[in-house]
């Protein structure tokens, strides 16, 4: 793909429940590596853009293209397979296994085709020196080494969502869509979990759908602010908080 070619990108992009469009003829385009926020007003649409644009939905009219492919009729797993990662709001993550063992699955189901399927069901996954290594290693990236045999549904509230961003690490995807992945945190927490966003993540494009203004306002590269299934304004996070539309409809004046 061309450098100067978005990364995500969709075109009239539409989704009506009954008479009712809660997508309405949404433009947007992401470029490689830029960290990308959607923002607006409850009732907005952005869980519905997520969730198009993820495949959690269908869309009415429109396409979504990801790497210059037009992934609009692909479900959920070909679009990670393609190299989405999704992260969920509420912790999507398997409570009975231990932390090494959600991080290990990551990695073998994206290592599979690496090996033949006589190897896949007679070697024990132990043996895979190359799989444990990489598990190892972002288990070190995410700071959660040290309680690795733990059970993951034993973990607080943090740990459990910084295990879910190594989960999607190990996918190794060119897209990460995060769902509100600070909700339910108080401040020092947010930040943790900022801050490893932007170091585990940093060559990966991101788009991200928060409430929490100032979070979006301080890792943002450019925002677009949905209101009414549509696009009120988009920019950088010094346009948006400028942009009178904005104010009057989302803001009333919390950046200033």
């Amino acid at each position: 793909m061309a450098t100067d070619d978005p990364m995500l990108r969709t075109d009239g992009l539409v989704k009506e429940f009954g008479n009712f469009a809660a997508i309405d003829g949404v433009d947007i385009a992401v470029q490689p590596g830029e960290f990308r926020s959607i923002i607006g007003p409850n009732g907005a649409g952005k869980t519905t853009m997520f969730n198009l644009i993820s495949g959690g939905l269908d869309a009415t009219e429109g396409a979504v293209y990801f790497d210059g492919e037009d992934v609009t009729d692909l479900p959920p797993e070909e679009r990670i397979q393609r190299g989405m990662g999704r992260s969920f709001q509420i912790s999507n993550i398997f409570g009975g296994l231990t932390v090494r063992e959600n991080v290990r699955l990551a990695v073998q189901s994206r290592m599979r085709d690496s090996y033949s399927f006589r190897e896949a069901l007679f070697k024990p996954t132990g043996r895979y020196d190359d799989i444990n290594d990489e598990t190892d290693e972002i288990l070190g990236r995410i700071d959660l080494a040290d309680i690795a045999e733990e059970e993951a549904a034993a973990l607080p509230y943090g740990d459990k969502r910084r295990l879910e961003i190594g989960v999607v690490l190990a996918t190794e995807p060119e897209l990460v869509l995060f769902d509100e992945p600070t909700a339910g945190m108080g401040p020092e927490e947010t930040q943790s979990t900022i801050d490893l966003i932007e170091e585990v993540l940093v060559e990966q494009t991101l788009i991200l759908v928060e409430h929490d203004i100032e979070l979006v306002m301080e890792i943002s590269d450019m925002i677009t602010v949905l209101n009414h299934g549509q696009v009120l304004a988009e920019g950088t996070p010094e346009e948006i908080a400028d942009n009178q539309d904005v104010q009057d409809a989302y803001l009333g004046g919390m950046t200033e």
